[in-house]
């Protein structure tokens, strides 16, 4: 324990083996990604193999078999015939397994019971009856007799302990061979989990992992009675059966002190969607060859035809030159990445080699340096309110933000409760808080976080530094702008509630936020001997931000989003609609609210790449209207680590933080009470007068 600081868990689906999708290079990289990442132990939720692929083969191979050996043998009985067929079946069985136990890697990590040895992670694969069927069932566990680091499941789900953390994964994978089409990619993956749960007679899981569905979705335990997560697919997407969009694969880590968990998701459908560039043309090649191959590489397949209209040579020469590159044999090495090419009879069509491509080619890793972007993100406190949970939002939101080590903070709208449909009068109000003082007391709950984070961060980075040497303008300067977080903030529809009446909404929170943070940040430099810049003020105003749409330090495009909507039945629903609205400003994140509820959702565009939809909860534990409504609640924030190199997302991570138990409203007349216990029997016969 010493060792194993909680637990990683490496999640990984649909490898499809022995469909045309199927590929090498991104088993390579999967378990690759698991190694560096330090899983302890790894589940492949559904999709060892194709199904349908693997019968069809199954087939072939069986009556070239019974075809062969009929020929040399007296004709056998019905009875022989069948058995004979039996024990075929196993034998190509055997041998895919085989062929299987070469395909998936061994990765090795340390054990944590002895840390001077190293120990093969285990691979949990749990089969799929949708997916894999019973073929891929056996394969299983042929392939368990062959590599010992293999686990096989049971088929459809299995319960798997996560030690160290005391937690417990059930991962599930589809049943039904066939489902209907959606747009929404929720949609299937809970009617795995609900169906589950109706059957099943055991007790609830920490968290449920669902594959085969080829999404990425992570949703926190609050609106619904369960949380989960889902697995992207590890093979390129031929055939989209359900709402396939995903390709890559998930780390889960649970920390040690019991914490929520983190879902990290590596894309690698960028790599698929270019592996034709990864082909690297062989030594020898000329000018007009270079031309066809970039043409191959640019359409997928060409004619003749097209050839001749995108190389300009002629007829003769094209001739020439495909016959001369079908004849250079497929091969890979440094530098060179050749997997051949040949005409399909009929079509007249050029491809590569397909086979090659599957299990010889090789993607090239991302290279350089990563930029990352880190985000925590609230919303609908509703300042005000007798149901927010004022001291989650004080006390545990510093705490969130320093750990992630987030450096821009997100308000996604609903930061007052506002006063419409006689919320006061209903004693949904703290008493006397009208939309003034709704705002200050906003003012002061935002800024009270922004400082505590600033004074950790600032007295951290002045430990053991002379404050000498930090004494000009420009670096005190400097200093204060690193430590003090961005804030970015739009409108809900609660705040703009006043606008009706002729007033803008959030003014007074929004200068009396800047004011508050100057004013404190100008003492906590004095105290430390520190002259505070001229341009203080300045400063804290340029980093409070209201606005829609803004760039990370990336150079990754945000849109915040408070829709004017009610929640829906389908979970993914609102993130799905908020992440296309976005896309005309070629937003790449998204965060939303107005909901009460939380999930982050990724989905894979083909212009802009990778994108990320995060719905934030409430601070609030709930409402009178909710609770009338049958509503529950996401109460906390949203988390979001994102990895990328040139406008493209390589990797996110979220998680969901919320108060540890509900607390009770706000009591107005405890409030009046223990004023009113506080002043002596004169003093109350004072305010009895007055």
């Amino acid at each position: 324990m010493d060792v194993q600081k909680g637990a990683k868990v490496g999640l990984i689906s649909r490898i499809d083996y022995g469909s045309k999708g199927f590929r090498q290079a991104l088993i390579n990289i999967a378990f690759d990604t698991f190694k560096s990442e330090g899983t302890h132990f790894n589940i492949l939720v559904g999709g060892v193999v194709s199904q349908k692929a693997i019968i069809e083969e199954m087939k072939a191979f069986v009556k070239r078999s019974l075809n062969g050996s009929s020929k040399k043998k007296k004709k056998r009985t019905s009875e022989e015939r069948f058995a004979k067929k039996n024990e075929l079946e196993e034998t190509f069985l055997k041998k895919i397994a085989q062929r299987l136990a070469k395909v998936i890697p061994i990765t090795t990590c340390v054990d944590p019971d002895n840390p001077k040895q190293e120990k093969s992670v285990d691979l949990y694969i749990v089969p799929s009856p949708a997916f894999d069927g019973d073929v891929g069932e056996k394969i299983t566990h042929f392939l368990a007799e062959i590599r010992p680091d293999i686990r096989p499941s049971n088929s459809g789900g299995d319960r798997l302990p996560v030690k160290y953390v005391n937690k417990l994964i059930w991962a599930l994978t589809p049943q039904k061979a066939v489902w209907m089409r959606g747009d929404y990619y929720s949609t299937a993956v809970e009617r795995v989990i609900k169906d589950k749960r109706k059957q099943t007679s055991q007790g609830s899981p920490d968290l449920f992992v669902v594959g085969g569905f080829g999404s990425s979705i992570q949703k926190p335990q609050g609106e619904l009675e369960y949380q989960y997560v889902s697995v992207p697919a590890c093979h390129r997407l031929e055939e989209v059966r359900v709402s396939e969009n995903q390709i890559g694969v998930g780390i889960l880590e649970f920390p040690l002190d019991d914490s929520s968990y983190l879902y990290r998701v590596y894309n690698f459908k960028d790599l698929v969607s270019q592996e034709l560039s990864f082909v690297v043309a062989p030594n020898g090649t000329t000018v007009l060859q270079k031309k066809i191959i970039e043409a191959i590489k640019s359409r997928g397949w060409v004619t003749r035809g097209l050839l001749k209209y995108d190389t300009g040579a002629s007829a003769e020469e094209i001739e020439r030159a495909l016959t001369n590159l079908i004849k250079k044999k497929t091969f890979r090495r440094m530098g060179e990445n050749w997997p051949g090419i040949y005409c399909q009879t009929g079509s007249q069509k050029y491809y590569f080699d397909l086979a090659y491509i599957q299990q010889r080619l090789k993607y090239a890793p991302y290279n350089g340096q990563m930029q990352e972007d880190r985000i925590v993100s609230f919303a609908c406190l509703h300042a005000g309110s007798v149901e927010t949970d004022y001291g989650f939002f004080v006390n545990k939101l510093p705490e969130i933000i320093l750990r992630s080590g987030a450096s821009i903070l997100v308000d996604a709208g609903d930061t007052k409760e506002g006063t419409r449909h006689n919320l006061m009068m209903k004693g949904e109000i703290v008493a006397g808080m009208n939309n003034t003082k709704q705002e200050l007391v906003a003012a002061n709950m935002v800024g009270g976080v922004m400082l505590k984070v600033f004074k950790a961060r600032f007295l951290t980075t002045l430990t053991g530094v002379d404050t000498k040497e930090i004494s000009t303008e420009s670096a005190i300067y400097d200093l204060t702008d690193r430590c003090l977080i961005r804030f970015v903030y739009i409108l809900g529809n609660h705040d703009t509630w006043e606008a009706e009446d002729g007033h803008d909404p959030l003014v007074v929170f929004h200068l009396n936020l800047s004011a508050f943070l100057a004013k404190e940040i100008n003492a906590l430099l004095l105290s430390k001997k520190l002259m505070p810049p001229t341009n203080l003020q300045e400063l804290v105003n340029g980093k409070i931000e209201r606005r829609e749409y803004f760039d990370l330090p990336s150079g990754l495009k945000v849109s915040l989003q408070h829709p004017y909507m009610a929640r829906a039945k389908t979970t993914s629903i609102r993130p799905q609609e908020m992440l296309v609205f976005a896309r005309s400003k070629g937003c790449q994140v998204v965060i939303g609210a107005n909901f009460h509820v939380s999930e982050t959702v990724l989905d894979w565009d083909m212009d802009l790449g990778q994108r990320v939809g995060q719905e934030i909860g409430t601070i609030k534990h709930g409402s009178h209207f909710e609770r009338h409504k049958m509503k529950t609640v996401d109460q906390g924030v949203g988390y979001l680590r994102i990895r990328s190199k040139g406008g493209r997302i390589y990797m996110t991570e979220s998680a969901f933080y919320g108060g540890s138990k509900q607390v009770p409203p706000v009591d107005n007349l405890a409030i009046i009470n223990s004023f009113l216990m506080g002043l002596d029997v004169d003093s109350v016969k004072d305010l009895n007068k007055s």
